[in-house]
């Protein structure tokens, strides 16, 4: 296709806050998987690094025409490609830490349905956003991009696999033996998960664990309800001390207690931090977070930093600032052992770890973590969200304002937090309260305003 119709077609709105995503092939179609592949090559040379880059996938059927592209793209431009194949997301950050590759491109949606794809995109191991690589990316092709005429690139490939299991045990330490359910969801987890559990002193039982291109088994997103039932029966059948259910592409994790109740991520990042870290420590938690959290690890002498929701953001600060720990309440968890980005598998092994060594259930564990009441997420549709904010802000405004990420108010009792989501078009509200009366009636009062606005729930 010649240059200007190819740029013409070219489809900016997939370009998120912190990865590429949109339904596969209408809105991701195939042109701009080839502008974007482009691009990153591109851009990768713009900051003198030309070398390789790394190729992975996740297990969706749309995922290996998407690397048929890329890797066309990549090598036509004179770049050399180190395949990985089908992986998750972790073991992928692994190898380009041990391939020390100038950059990667992970071929996956994450939790989002089978209808979409995407990239996601890293200079060396960091992941790249909006503030780091994905808006100059868009720019190199919105500018145009040059003719290239000179040698191809080389393909080849490498397992990591091995390697990657070696490192994940080397850095668990288990107790007594724990009764324990993982949920890989037919995704990329699936692959790995039995050579690292046949390592460890557990009593372990898997679901889900044959490949699954389509996404069929359960729902892809840990979070919810339908996609937790069947690790809730089993932990419940089983007396199972925990369940960890993961995502398609093995970074994002939702954690089952011993009841079967699904613990919301700032306890289990409050579990982590209260065994892992120590006073003077930095951690970095999504400002979506418990003020519980708050408290229990600033009275131990941590450092707790804010984040705007999104994984490249907590891994961007937690960079800048050295952090140990970091968390986002939509399951991912970041530690500096693991170079500052997320794993689900190793959050899934310490949690692990610290059963391993208490004789007290999960449950009573995370109760000084679930002390308020916190809402969750609450999607919203509206047609003019960047209003309804404004006004927002206006009806609360001797509360004390904070804009981070959307609007934050706090005041002694209560406090809330409205943002635009960065993966779906939905406004996404959370609100929470030091005891159940306050919680419901400013829930209520949130949501009359809302509705009143426009604002309808998803």
């Amino acid at each position: 296709m010649e240059q200007k119709l190819k740029l013409k077609a070219f489809n900016p709105k997939v370009f998120k806050a912190y990865d590429i995503r949109g339904l596969y092939p209408q809105e991701l179609d195939h042109n701009t998987v080839e502008l974007i592949a482009s691009g990153f090559v591109e851009y990768l040379r713009s900051h003198h690094k030309g070398n390789f880059c790394l190729l992975g996938e996740d297990v969706r059927y749309t995922s290996p025409e998407i690397r048929e592209m890329v890797k066309g793209q990549v090598l036509s431009r004179g770049m050399d490609i180190l395949e990985v194949g089908v992986a998750d997301v972790p073991l992928f950050l692994f190898a380009l830490n041990q391939s020390e590759a100038d950059g990667g491109i992970m071929i996956t949606a994450s939790h989002n349905s089978i209808q979409y794809n995407g990239l996601k995109l890293y200079e060396g191991i960091r992941a790249l956003s909006e503030r780091s690589g994905l808006t100059e990316i868009k720019n190199i092709i919105e500018a145009g991009l040059k003719p290239y005429a000179g040698p191809k690139g080389v393909r080849r490939f490498e397992d990591f696999s091995e390697d990657y299991v070696e490192f994940v045990v080397s850095h668990v330490s288990l107790g007594r033996k724990i009764n324990a359910i993982f949920d890989t969801g037919g995704g990329t987890m699936g692959l790995i998960l039995p050579k690292i559990l046949g390592k460890l002193n557990l009593k372990s039982e898997c679901l889900f664990l044959k490949s699954d291109p389509h996404l069929l088994v359960r729902k892809p997103d840990p979070l919810s309800e339908l996609a937790q039932a069947k690790a809730r029966e089993e932990v419940l059948k089983t007396k199972a001390e925990v369940a960890f259910i993961f995502d398609p592409d093995g970074d994002r994790l939702v954690v089952l207690d011993d009841k079967g109740e699904a613990a919301r991520a700032d306890a289990i990042f409050g579990l982590l931090a209260s065994n892992f870290a120590k006073p003077g420590d930095t951690l970095v938690m999504d400002l979506r977070a418990s003020r519980a959290l708050r408290d229990e690890v600033e009275d131990k002498g941590m450092r707790l930093l804010k984040s705007r929701v999104g994984r490249s953001f907590i891994q961007e600060l937690m960079r800048e600032e050295d952090a140990l720990l970091g968390g986002e309440l939509s399951g991912h968890f970041f530690f500096k052992e693991f170079f500052y980005s997320d794993s689900a598998l190793w959050a899934a092994l310490k949690i692990l770890e610290i059963l391993s060594r208490s004789e007290a259930a999960l449950s009573e564990l995370l109760k000084p973590f679930h002390r308020y009441f916190h809402s969750g997420d609450i999607n919203l549709i509206a047609a003019r969200p960047e209003l309804i904010l404004s006004a927002l802000s206006e009806k609360y405004k001797d509360g004390a304002r904070n804009y981070l990420d959307g609007l934050s108010v706090e005041y002694p009792s209560w406090w809330f937090n409205l943002r635009p989501s960065n993966t779906e078009d939905l406004l996404r509200l959370v609100i929470e309260a030091r005891n159940k009366e306050i919680f419901h009636e400013k829930k209520d009062e949130l949501l009359a305003f809302l509705f009143g606005k426009g604002a309808k729930i998803a």
